[in-house]
């Protein structure tokens, strides 16, 4: 799997809404797509089923009429896939797949649950199927055929069987579509004769490709079209149906998400958004920049956490609509440096920047600039008890009453400057009165329309006097400063707390939370939280700028920093500190965050501090605008993919316990967190383990799903597990318990040991001196493997680079150079030399690519070591002239990269040194045929092959010691304690072996 990212633009595909899968599909073309309750998603291409558990594209093994084309999928209320086949359907099961009898030979097209023991399917031939799960969990199906309908003949044809390409179930009755009679209403129940209907629309559609049914049970329909007229039919009648939209062409599938919202599937013209009848949206390769991988679209599908997937013949495209969206405020730069957020109650949305205050009062209009204050720089906006708009800026305070004859030209609303402080940084309630933060002045309170100094007296210290924030909460109001530290003002004296001591020197930027939970402060230092009365550093050397709370117990907060982009940060019993950081790479227009403004997406008003969060919108601040974020509201699921000892333990074991016999002291554990919305390297792994007693050995968090656990003592331990997404969500509870089993006393051992002590004495200076050189060689080795495992994390980089940013600019290149052949007016010469630079592009993205691959194989981190070899075996024979190519052949034991257990480095050493002996073969062997093979003996390990017919090599030779091929190949395997060997056949050809020994093998040796 290969995951691309396109850059944000107006069409709403940005960060998440271009992840492609590439590698691993057995076909482009992908027909239906389904989810199982774990998150596993399950895709039909042309060439079978492929699973993808969220870290891996799996091909599901079929045999007999399973393994055709797919056509449909479904998941039923037992958990169990139906999958409709060309030549049939079959049901999955407990990771078993049951061909159903009744079904071979017809070519199955749509099927749909209609209760929680019958599935419907229709097919090619006219047949619709009946299928009812039996108690012994068997299949029985009943048919409805042409031969006793004639609805489904067509008669014109000679009674050829009419395609039925769809099925809905809407207020009771099924409905199916089909190609050339338009839409037919079932009825099994009836007598055989009068089972279908035909319902007669005006307008009728005859080539119905798609149907759903919205929330009311009102039926809509995808049919066929011409590419400039709208096949889209909403049906509150379905006698008198309604066109929708405009421009779609013919729709090929439909999809309804969990807000209302249609998603339409076209055959060219891309997938289109609609809400009721309202056209929202109309996403196309062109305007997603290849995010949306085809346009000729054959399946839709709305995933659990609201993500949309398409089905295309190009692959499949996955797109987040509650993703990261940026909103410019202003043509003019600096109207987009945002530095204050705020909701007032008649739901307007307020952005203060850094020139001038702008209000929006849906998400239908537009930003209007609020003229009075033009120009200004806006730090602070609140409203006060008597729904005033109080606005902060570097030149005073504003207050915006409203004003019905100014409400074309400012909202409603006449700002007006009041007298007093020149540069207003903050504005709170606090006891039934609203109070400023004036830089230079202090503190000072709003009495109607008049400003008074509250704190700090004339003789204080200049410094108590830079006020930067405020923040009220129960009796106190805490008073953050640039420099003086943070002071609390209960409404005629203010004091400074000791245990904010750490605070003084830095600017305190934002306040938030209450004493009695968890108290937050935004520093210029970092950010900074109080808890039990103890103030701990959380996130530190960023300037945090803002701080909101985010759950109801506040112990989760988002965290904007001028620097450092948006952070999200949880306090964990568990697992300690939690953050994760949401940049520029995520899709933020800017690093440069200054404000956060949580909303409830219900009803649009701001969440106060003390309310739960639920499901919000994030809006943020930036130096480049506004960003729009919906935090996601499901967990992920987490799934034990391998737990290891002596050997591999199934999910059954883990229920029941795990016994780990003598001399066992050790158990590693791999797992797995599924999430839509939430990339494999995002996750993050809080691991536990407890002894019997409930003491803590291991408490780790990581983003590495594998944790290895050592040098156990006798006893029984448990282990809990859990999974974070990027959005600090945590899955539910992995946890299983095992025992250690204690050592019987040695009592040979012990005899033997007296013996042994005066030995043991005579060698003790030479065994100490092997130690310290056994020691030192140890340190090489490790040292020797991080600056290699540095080289490909640097690889790593450099590829993700050309990727991201090169392959971005050559396919916008390659769009202009489009763009350049259509304005040619009929010119053949700019029309063949806008096809020549397009095929010049094409050449270069093909380079830059191969680049890619080779500094960085996505192969092998995708789908394995076996694949990474076969493709690098076969990319090496594609690469060569054609009168030195050779005939090349892989062969690979089937499930290799399951039994490995060869960590990532060691895999990438093997990958790395195959590469060099495959060009070693593909340079100076002359060779005709070329073999490689891949197989872990029977002692464990792992052991590869390369053997080719040509001139045969001798390592000793002259030759052979000029290059550096050699000495790459023998340094990458001393890193991993592997053996490289270079023989000779009896046919005079070469073979090229690498042993990597079993570990116990390894250390025996």
């Amino acid at each position: 799997m290969r995951e691309a990212r396109a850059a944000p633009n107006s069409s709403g595909f940005h960060q998440w809404g271009a992840i492609t899968l590439f590698h691993g599909l057995p076909s482009d073309h992908v027909r239906a797509i389904a989810q199982a309750a774990d998150g596993t998603m399950w895709f039909g291409t042309d060439a079978g089923l492929v699973k993808y558990d969220g870290r891996r594209i799996q091909r599901v093994a079929t045999d007999g009429w399973i393994s055709g084309q797919i056509r449909a999928l479904e998941l039923d209320a037992d958990g169990a896939l139906w999958i409709g086949t060309n030549s049939g359907a079959a049901r999955l099961i407990r990771g078993e797949i049951n061909p159903i009898a009744d079904t071979e030979g017809i070519a199955v097209t749509a099927i749909i649950t209609a209760s929680p023991r019958q599935t419907i399917m229709t097919s090619e031939q006219a047949i619709v199927l009946y299928a009812s799960l039996r108690e012994d969990g068997s299949v029985a199906v009943r048919k409805i055929t042409p031969e006793n309908n004639p609805l489904l003949q067509i008669e014109s044809r000679a009674g050829a069987p009419v395609q039925l390409t769809s099925l809905a179930v809407t207020n009771g009755s099924v409905i199916v579509g089909t190609r050339s009679r338009g839409l037919l209403e079932l009825n099994p129940d009836a007598p055989a004769h009068d089972r279908v209907r035909e319902i007669i629309s005006r307008p009728r559609a005859f080539f119905v490709n798609a149907i759903a049914a919205d929330a009311r049970g009102q039926l809509w329909f995808g049919a066929e079209t011409s590419p400039s007229d709208s096949g889209l039919f909403a049906s509150p009648d379905l006698l008198h149906p309604a066109k929708v939209g405009a421009g779609t062409g013919t729709v090929t599938a439909l999809k309804f998400n969990a807000r209302g919202e249609l998603w339409a599937g076209t055959d060219g013209n891309g997938v289109f958004r609609f809400l009721d009848s309202r056209r929202l949206d109309q996403f196309t390769f062109e305007n997603s920049a290849g995010g949306l991988r085809s346009n000729h679209v054959y399946s839709v599908f709305v995933d659990r956490e609201g993500v949309v997937w398409f089905g295309t013949d190009r692959g499949v495209s996955r797109y987040d609509p509650q993703g990261l969206r940026v909103e410019l405020i202003s043509e003019n730069a600096e109207s987009n440096f945002a530095r204050s957020l705020f909701r007032s109650t008649d739901g307007t949305l307020w952005c203060g920047t850094n020139r001038g205050l702008f209000a929006r009062e849906n998400e239908a209009s537009g930003w209007r600039e609020i003229g009075q204050l033009a120009g200004k720089t806006v730090h602070a906006i609140n409203e006060d008890s008597q729904g005033r708009m109080l606005v902060g800026t570097a030149s005073g305070l504003f207050i915006g009453s409203k004003s019905p004859h100014k409400r074309a030209a400012s909202g409603g609303r006449q700002f007006a400057r009041v007298d007093g402080g020149d540069n207003i940084r903050a504005i709170r309630e606090f006891q039934g009165a609203s109070y400023v933060a004036s830089f230079g002045h202090g503190v000072e309170r709003l009495d109607g329309e008049q400003l008074t100094v509250v704190w700090p007296s004339e003789t204080a210290d200049a410094g108590q006097r830079e006020v930067t924030s405020l923040h009220g909460e129960g009796g106190k109001l805490w008073i953050g400063t640039a420099e003086a530290g943070v002071f609390s003002f209960d409404g005629k004296q203010a004091s400074a707390n000791p245990e904010l001591g750490k605070l003084r020197g830095s600017a305190v930027w934002a306040i938030t939370g209450t004493s009695d939970k968890a108290l937050w402060f935004a520093t210029s230092a970092g950010l900074y939280a109080v808890k039990a009365g103890v103030l701990r550093a959380v996130i530190e050397r960023v300037d945090a700028r803002d701080v909101v709370i985010a759950s109801e117990q506040q112990e989760m907060v988002w965290c904007a920093t001028s620097d450092a982009g948006l952070w999200k940060i949880l306090l964990d019993e568990q697992a300690g500190d939690i953050a994760s950081k949401m940049s520029a790479e995520e899709g933020l227009p800017s690093q440069s965050a200054f404000a956060i403004l949580p909303a409830h997406r219900a009803s649009g008003r701001e969440a106060s501090s003390s309310e739960p969060r639920g499901e919000t919108i994030v809006w943020i601040a930036t130096a480049r605008g506004l960003a729009r974020y919906e935090p996601g509201h499901i967990p992920p699921a987490i799934a034990a993919t391998r737990v290891m000892g002596k050997r591999l333990y199934t999910a059954e074991e883990l229920g029941a316990g795990i016994n780990l016999d003598y001399p066992q002291t050790s158990l590693a554990l791999d797992v797995s967190a599924a999430s839509s919305r939430c990339f494999p390297e995002q996750f993050q792994y809080s691991f536990s383990v407890l002894n019997d007693e409930g003491k803590p050995v291991v408490q780790r968090l990581t983003r590495d799903s594998q944790l290895v656990i050592e040098n156990l003592r006798a006893g029984r331990y448990r282990v809990t597990t859990r999974a974070f997404t990027n959005d600090l969500l945590a899955s539910e509870p992995l946890s299983f318990e095992f025992q250690v089993a204690g050592a019987p006393f040695p009592w040979t051992q012990a005899a033997l040991s007296v013996l042994l002590i005066l030995a043991l004495a005579a060698l003790w200076w030479g065994s100490r001196q092997n130690r310290r050189l056994s020691t030192t060689n140890l340190q090489l080795t490790a040292t020797r493997l991080e600056l290699a495992n540095e080289t490909e994390r640097e690889r790593r980089r450099i590829a993700r680079d050309l990727h991201d940013q090169t392959l971005a600019d050559l396919r916008h290149l390659m769009m202009l150079s489009d763009h350049l052949s259509e304005g040619s007016n009929g010119h053949s010469s700019t029309s063949s030399g806008s096809a020549s630079l397009r095929d010049e592009i094409e050449a270069v993205s093909i380079e830059v690519r191969r680049i890619c691959e080779d500094l960085s194989p996505s192969a092998l981190s995708n789908v394995g070591l076996a694949a990474a070899l076969e493709w690098a075996l076969a990319d090496a024979v594609s690469h060569l002239p054609a009168e030195k190519r050779f005939e090349s052949r892989f062969v690979c034991e089937e499930e290799l990269d399951e039994k490995l257990s060869l960590s990532p480095a060691a895999q990438i050493q093997i990958y790395r040194i195959a590469q060099e002996a495959i060009t070693n073969v593909c340079k100076h062997s002359s060779a005709t045929k070329v073999s490689l093979s891949v197989a872990i003996p029977a002692e464990g390990g792992f052991l590869l092959e390369l053997e080719d017919n040509g001139r045969g090599f001798d390592p000793s030779s002259k030759a052979a010691r000029v290059g550096r091929g050699l000495a790459n190949i023998r340094s990458r395997a001393s890193l991993i304690e592997a053996r490289v060997t270079w023989t000779t056949t009896q046919k005079g050809g070469g073979v090229f072996t690498l042993r990597k020994l079993a570990v116990s093998e390894s250390q025996q040796t």
